[in-house]
């Protein structure tokens, strides 16, 4: 497939690192009164059925080309539903959010890897060079320029399990090229995966290998679980994979370092933190390292 050349694929890839980058912050909040799978399965539960009333016409009409190619689809669901956020939330029950975002921005360098060497897509030298711009614009964020911050930088097993995280994401976006069917529209899509990934969480419910015990229904449970059923789970969702269809994994996968940057600013926004000299580093680093990546499109 051709990529595409206009500017509002590039806009709409903007879309769910700033989600996710809420998304990060909500899971670490709720890490210590809300067990990983449970809060995996009940965020694509809840998301199934807020874009049920809006795709399961659409959905069902497509049926045919759901069962032609349920096998490829049931794949991308495993990766892109069940064990990334499984995944993710599991490595926050043990790190903290900053190793947790900067283990994140290894997905872009883990897709040019993974797609060179066991896919033989051409990896250019400017995408090399913008990939590691962008994250020296992460690390600029993550540690503040601050050699102490640097030197303690300390990683636990919540960040293997993030690197794993970080890994099947980068799997998902590659396969979503070309397991994808491309009759299938964008709603019915996501909305098959919802349902498939939330089904495969079932048995790790009932197996219960972390010794979850029963989740705890409060207040700020629920609004954190609307949060993350609607936006970084529908809204982010749909932007992610018409992007990665429109520009490929290489280049979309870039974006993911916008992520540590509209994290400092929500903690502007929303906590009264100010910007500081080294937001202003990181994005321009991010910045210019997207743009080298674009540029080579």
């Amino acid at each position: 497939m051709p990529k595409d050349r206009s500017a509002l694929p590039y806009l709409i890839m903007a879309i769910p690192p700033l989600l996710w980058a809420g998304n990060f912050i909500v899971g670490r909040a709720v890490a210590d009164h809300m067990a990983p799978i449970h809060l995996s399965f009940w965020r694509w539960a809840l998301a199934t059925l807020v874009l049920l009333p809006f795709g399961w016409r659409r959905t069902w009409g497509q049926r045919a080309v759901i069962r032609e190619h349920l096998g490829a689809i049931t794949v991308l669901a495993f990766f892109g539903i069940s064990a990334f956020n499984t995944l993710a939330y599991i490595s926050l029950q043990y790190t903290v959010a900053t190793n947790a975002i900067l283990l994140n921005s290894l997905i872009p360098i883990f897709i040019l890897i993974i797609g060179g060497l066991f896919l033989g897509q051409a990896i250019r030298r400017w995408q090399v060079v913008g990939v590691m711009i962008s994250l020296a614009g992460v690390l600029a964020i993550l540690t503040r320029l601050d050699g102490e911050v640097i030197r303690s930088l300390a990683f636990n097993r919540g960040d293997l399990w993030m690197l794993l995280a970080a890994l099947d994401w980068a799997l998902y976006s590659i396969l979503l090229k070309y397991l994808r069917p491309a009759k299938l529209e964008a709603i019915p899509f996501l909305q098959i995966t919802m349902i498939l990934g939330t089904l495969m969480l079932l048995p790790l419910l009932w197996i219960d290998p972390f010794g979850e015990g029963a989740m705890v229904w409060d207040g700020a449970m629920i609004r954190a679980l609307a949060y993350i059923a609607i936006f970084p789970s529908v809204l982010a969702y749909l932007s992610w994979n018409y992007g990665i269809q429109k520009i490929g994994a290489a280049t979309g996968g870039q974006f993911l370092h916008l992520m540590p940057l509209f994290g400092a600013v929500m903690a502007t926004v929303f906590l009264g933190e100010q910007i500081e000299v080294f937001h202003w580093v990181g994005a321009l680093l991010i910045g210019t390292g997207i743009w080298m990546s674009v540029r080579t499109v």
